[in-house]
């Protein structure tokens, strides 16, 4: 698993540079400024309680003492414990779902986990029973947007410019990123593993210079709801994987 991480990590941007020419050349004549999609984005943690993510990632917090542990819908606290950590990609699917359909009923992150699970987009252990705790795959992230009206087109090897075109048309974005992108410090090595909401960016001189997303499990309040990131620090945890939602008309 870590050369194969390594080998994305070195031909995954090769790849997107070449994939990346309409996008830079639809992009060429976009003036300086702030792009935002045109609506309004309501950011949902992964976890019950946000002011706790800390804990949770860096102390062992157990989830079965989060007060708050009912608002991810699970019918007890041992299930929310368990998948809590597990749901950033269903935290951005039910944002982008909440988004563009703010006055309906939505879905709890144990709905879509139950939905998900319907859809064997997660696989916790394999045929002979072992460990492997692995997804969620995004053919079921499809299916489930699907369930609630919307399309989710996926890109591979892709340019951070191709978020900023989709962003600038007006549609949300679901960046793979590694997890410490909710870290205050340095990136390490690690590479994908985590989801991310974007809705906005920062244009300057030609190129992005910051993007704003809300991230499931920011450590700190500053990189979870609303967060700018400068555009090296994202594009450091970027992992050339990004899925466009649009509304099915």
């Amino acid at each position: 698993m870590r050369l194969k991480n390594e080998l994305h990590r070195l031909i995954d941007p090769l790849m997107a540079w070449r994939n990346g020419r309409e996008w830079r050349s639809k992009l060429a004549d976009l003036p300086d400024g702030e792009y935002r999609v045109p609506f309004d984005v309501p950011y949902i943690p992964q976890f019950a309680s946000p002011e706790r993510i800390n804990d949770y990632i860096h102390h062992g917090y157990d989830g079965t003492h989060d007060p708050n542990w009912a608002v991810f819908g699970s019918p007890d606290p041992q299930d929310y414990a368990f998948w809590s950590h597990r749901v950033c990609a269903l935290a951005v699917i039910k944002m982008a779902i909440e988004a563009h359909q703010p006055n309906n009923a939505t879905p709890t992150l144990w709905q879509l986990t139950q939905e998900g699970l319907a859809e064997r987009g997660y696989v916790v252990r394999d045929a002979q029973g072992r460990w492997i705790d692995e997804g969620w795959y995004f053919a079921a992230q499809v299916k489930l947007a699907a369930q609630y009206g919307l399309q989710l087109n996926g890109y591979s090897y892709a340019s951070p410019l191709g978020i900023c075109y989709h962003l600038w048309q007006g549609h949300l974005v679901a960046a793979t990123v590694t997890p410490e992108l909710g870290e205050q410090k340095p990136q390490s090595r690690r590479y994908g593993g985590h989801s991310v909401l974007l809705h906005g960016f920062l244009w300057r001189g030609g190129r992005p210079t910051a993007y704003l997303l809300h991230n499931p499990s920011g450590r700190y309040p500053e990189l979870q709801a609303h967060a700018w990131l400068p555009a090296r620090k994202f594009h450091q945890a970027y992992a050339y994987r990004f899925a466009v939602f649009i509304t099915e008309e």
